[in-house]
């Protein structure tokens, strides 16, 4: 029973109202929270969704673990291969030349787009509309892209809403779902995430909770540290918006208890190394040198002030006063003397 989602707009906001003036938290934010969190639903609940889709990413290591301190606001799945036709042995296979496995890893990609367009978006529109209804205008809830930058396909879920997206918005209000392919998408976990409305009526509002498969925090935890690592290494300094997350993000995971827990795991690390150099391979990212000794998670001095506007403008994503980035700096700086030592 979704009881939440289906009342009136207005009444919806006077919960989000509510939970503003509890907590502190813009009305904006918890808002798209419980759509983030409905959605999840959909999609754990939907075949062939829930058998072949791993949640993870920034909004795993919030909504999921609890393990970062600010909104998260995509949706990042990772489609068993599998299911799109490929076997993960064959991409695995390590006397595989590198040519095969780009034209392979080339063909999945391709494969993921055409599944999300023509199967499982169909797939969830109907089951959005079920529940929702019809969009006035007879617009789709759902609408198809392709990523700028990762050439991923991507949803976008235009929730109902009485807001309307401004041009800049740092918040817009749809939910995104971008879609991958990968293999090794291990451990994984079965994880209950919780809207914030939830927080107003425990267990009142049957859709405010939802069930997913989670990609496990310590992999995240190495997966954050790579990125860092070939971040360092980037050749072209150039302003990356919305990438000062990935330093805060990996300085909280650093804070928490599963550090003790993941730099024991240099299996675990090793296979991340493995599949990174595999499917996202370049000149310069240096992920042979991902390793205890030569780790890098500091970013470079030059990229250190565009960073730091960066993180300034996600100020309102925060539930409480975020650390000054040179905090964050002095984080990565201590785990990297610590991985090296």
């Amino acid at each position: 029973m979704n009881t939440f989602a289906t009342l009136p707009a207005s009444e919806r906001q006077l919960y989000f109202q509510q939970y503003q003036g509890t907590q502190g938290i813009d009305t904006t934010i918890v808002e798209k929270d419980f759509w983030v969190c409905w959605l999840l639903g959909i999609l754990f609940r939907t075949e062939p969704l829930s058998q072949n889709c791993v949640f993870k990413g920034g909004t795993s290591l919030s909504k999921v673990y609890n393990a970062i301190h600010r909104f998260s606001e995509d949706i990042d799945l990772s489609v068993d291969p599998g299911f799109l036709g490929c076997e993960e042995s064959v991409l695995e296979d390590a006397e595989l030349s590198n040519t095969k496995r780009n034209r392979l890893s080339e063909a999945l990609q391709k494969a993921c787009a055409d599944a999300v367009e023509s199967q499982l978006q169909p797939l969830l529109e109907t089951e959005i509309s079920n529940i929702l209804g019809e969009v006035e205008g007879n617009e789709p809830w759902l609408s198809y892209e392709l990523d700028g930058g990762t050439n991923s396909p991507v949803l976008l879920f235009h929730y109902p809403s009485d807001r309307k997206a401004k041009e800049g918005s740092y918040i817009p209000p749809w939910v995104k779902l971008e879609f991958g392919s990968l293999t090794d998408q291990r451990p994984t976990g079965s994880c209950e995430v919780t809207a914030m409305i939830d927080e107003l009526a425990p267990g009142h509002f049957a859709d405010s909770k939802a069930q997913v498969v989670a990609l496990e925090i310590e992999r995240t935890f190495w997966e954050k540290a790579t990125i860092l690592h070939a971040e360092h290494h980037r050749p072209n300094l150039r302003n990356r918006d919305r990438f000062s997350r990935h330093y805060a993000d990996f300085a909280a995971l650093w804070d928490n208890p599963v550090r003790q827990k993941a730099i024991q795991s240099d299996e675990l690390l090793n296979r991340v190394v493995q599949h990174k150099s595999r499917f996202f391979r370049s000149s310069w990212a240096n992920y042979d040198t991902a390793k205890r000794g030569t780790f890098k998670l500091l970013p470079k001095p030059e990229a250190i002030e565009n960073l730091k506007k960066d993180y300034k403008a996600m100020e309102q994503m925060f539930f409480r006063t975020p650390s000054p980035f040179e905090e964050i700096l002095d984080t990565l700086r201590e785990a990297e003397k610590t991985l090296n030592e």
